[in-house]
């Protein structure tokens, strides 16, 4: 379908991103910007790949060879070639990394990036393997007080490593808003460059006798008792009684004596917290107070003018006047920090060969603290979507904005850098969302529909050679969600990036039926659901479908799509009795099992409510509060959610298959 773009939302597009065209004068003059940016007049990084001539984007002065730093400390000596046209390169470089370009009039950073991510192939020794996908906050583990924590990552983490499991996959750990508990929707973060602190594992980093006694002194221990329990998170009542604890726990560490090494490791981290943590640590603290002066200032645009401007004066004397409850949002930084790298550490020593998988969503809030603090890196005014689809008529709108191309050329491509090693940092692994937005991204002006979108180009080569380099500096695999519609070729291209799509069984289907297991693409990740669908149990059951029917008959379109599945099952050898009825859903949960551990994928991912066969869905996408999304909480401790003997005989077809 051909959509024509209206000249108003071209206008409000182009404006946003920097690009005025509402008159002939401005659009000369923006004309003029992208000549500049295309030509490269002005830049200072530089972006190549290993073996690549690298072209400098101006002739340096004078002459002679130009000597290079390189990031891991040795130093080269090279000769430019000048073509008869002017064009200056340097030759191939057989190091990735950041490395410096000395000229004589100023240094240039040239960023060589290997010919591709680290695959699992690579950390494997070419060998297959497989693990579960879980979303941090439906682990149960010891004082959670309600909301799952790393301390379940880590012990699901090992129990599944026992099974022979190489990866689990978490939900985004973004930071969102701690003053807004009812905003817990994972990927919808304020920043990305930090970290929710409800899935901080105290016991990571406190004694635990010294968390309990914390917890009895401060009146917390029987409400989290009683959260505890309850089937899904009631994240009104538990967000709030876990930043009482943790509040309790930063001032109580900072006095007692048996939380000394804490202490010490938690001052030198806050010794080192980078402007950026500050600038986060500030803006908690100012999103706290706006929104308790007035419950509708939930927009930095809408705080009294002075604070809108974190470079301000007036927020400096902020800082300064707080400096204790900034020293506090601090302590949740490396709480969480701790906690992470500690279920890492936990996983690779249980046997995983790649660890935990992050989730980086693909925007991040426009009112948050990344474009409160560096506006000049989003677009401000845009949100992010989708155009119309199959599942989504009048397309879709996400309410998250992204970064700016000429952002991201005038920094050095710094915030998208520093967005990748803040979720690579604690990691073997990460599952970028909707990475088709690396190429492309349908951008919406702010309060206009999806349908007055449009698509937006940005600088995809650029984007992934950063990509590909972060993989090699953290040796961790790569993950595109790369579902839904996609440009020509887009595929083809990830899987020279080395970046692994991902094939979903529901997904893998065309018009004659489900494509054999043996022709999955090898690269790509092969799973049987994923968080935005129902789980095999409950799509068998029928569990996702209005009870009461409607104009379209659902349940009969299901009972077909049973038989074509079943079917495939049958054709491909996995399964051989008859179908089983609707509520007989453990044989078909085996079998789903076995297809994906049946295709030559390099990595099988099974979300745990697949392992453990169980019906609920984390997210309905589209649905806000008519939908449970987000609260789901698994039964049992994490650590003995794999122990059932169905579980194992289930996952041991991975294994077997690996």
């Amino acid at each position: 379908m051909i959509h024509q773009v209206s000249p108003a939302s071209l206008r409000a597009i182009l404006l946003a991103i920097g690009l005025p065209a509402d008159t002939d004068a401005a659009i000369k003059d923006s004309l003029q910007i992208v000549s500049l940016r295309d030509a490269g007049s002005a830049s200072r990084f530089i972006v190549s790949r290993v073996g690549q001539p690298v072209a400098l984007p101006f002739a340096p002065k004078g002459a002679g060879d130009i000597e290079i730093t390189l990031e891991q400390g040795g130093r080269l000596i090279l000769s430019p070639h000048t073509a008869d046209d002017g064009a200056t390169t340097l030759p191939p470089f057989a190091e990735p990394g950041y490395h410096t370009v000395h000229l004589a009039d100023g240094d240039v950073t040239v960023a060589i990036a290997p010919r591709r991510c680290v695959t699992f192939a690579d950390l494997a020794d070419g060998q297959t393997g497989w693990g579960l996908a879980a979303q941090i906050y439906s682990l149960r583990s010891g004082l959670d007080g309600g909301i799952g924590n790393f301390a379940g990552v880590a012990a699901l983490g090992r129990a599944a490593a026992a099974h022979g499991a190489d990866a689990l996959a978490i939900s985004p750990v973004h930071a969102l808003y701690g003053s807004l508990p009812d905003r817990f929707s994972p990927y919808s973060p304020s920043t990305r460059l930090f970290y929710n602190p409800l899935h901080a594992d105290p016991a990571a980093a406190l004694p635990e006798a010294f968390i309990r006694d914390v917890a009895a002194q401060n009146g917390l221990s029987e409400e989290m008792a009683n959260l505890s329990p309850l089937t899904e998170i009631d994240w009104l009542r538990a967000t709030p009684l876990r930043q009482r604890l943790l509040k309790a726990l930063f001032e109580a560490m900072r006095v007692s004596s048996s939380a000394a090494a804490a202490r010490q490791d938690f001052e030198r981290f806050s010794a080192g917290a980078s402007p950026l943590l500050r600038d986060h640590a500030v803006f908690e603290l100012l999103h706290a107070g706006q929104c308790e002066r007035d419950p509708a200032s939930l927009h930095w645009r809408d705080w009294p003018a002075h604070y809108r401007d974190a470079a301000s004066a007036d927020v400096a004397a902020f800082a300064a006047g707080h400096a204790e409850e900034i020293d506090h949002q601090i302590f949740l930084q490396w709480l969480t920090g701790r906690s992470y790298s500690n279920a890492q550490r936990i996983c690779r020593e249980a046997g995983m060969k790649v660890g935990l998988v992050a989730d980086l969503a693909i925007g991040m809030d426009g009112a948050g603290s990344h474009a409160w603090s560096r506006p000049s890196d989003v677009l401000i005014g845009l949100t992010i979507g989708a155009p119309p689809d199959y599942y989504a008529i009048h397309g879709q709108n996400w309410g998250l904005t992204t970064f700016s191309p000429l952002g991201l050329a005038a920094s050095g491509y710094a915030p998208f850098i520093e967005t990748l090693r803040a979720s690579l940092r604690h990691v073997g692994g990460i599952r970028i969302d909707h990475v088709m937005g690396m190429s492309r991204l349908w951008l919406i002006p702010e309060g206009a529909g999806a349908l007055d979108g449009a698509y937006v180009t940005f600088p995809s080569e650029t984007l992934f050679c950063l990509i590909a380099l972060e993989s090699w500096r953290h040796q961790a695999i790569v993950i595109g969600e790369d579902l839904g519609t996609l440009p020509y070729g887009f595929r083809e291209q990830l899987r020279e990036q080395g970046i692994a799509g991902m094939r979903v069984l529901r997904f893998e289907r065309t018009q004659h039926g489900y494509v054999p297991p043996q022709d999955w693409d090898a690269q790509a990740v092969a799973m049987t659901s994923t968080h935005d669908l129902v789980p095999t149990a409950g799509w068998w059951a029928g569990s996702d479908l209005d009870p009461s029917g409607g104009e379209i008959d659902h349940h009969g379109i299901r009972e077909w799509d049973r038989g074509i599945l079943w079917g495939a099952f049958r054709d491909a050898g996995i399964a051989d009795r008859e179908r089983p009825a609707p509520d007989d859903t453990d044989p078909v949960v085996d079998a789903a099992v076995r297809y994906v551990a049946a295709t030559p994928c390099a990595l099988k991912i099974v979300p745990v409510e697949d392992a453990l066969g169980i019906r609920t869905q984390p997210n309905v996408p589209g649905t806000t509060v008519e939908k449970p999304n987000w609260r789901h909480r698994l039964d049992g401790d994490a650590g003995d959610l794999l122990d059932d003997l169905p579980v194992g005989r289930r996952l041991a077809q991975l294994a077997r298959r690996g």
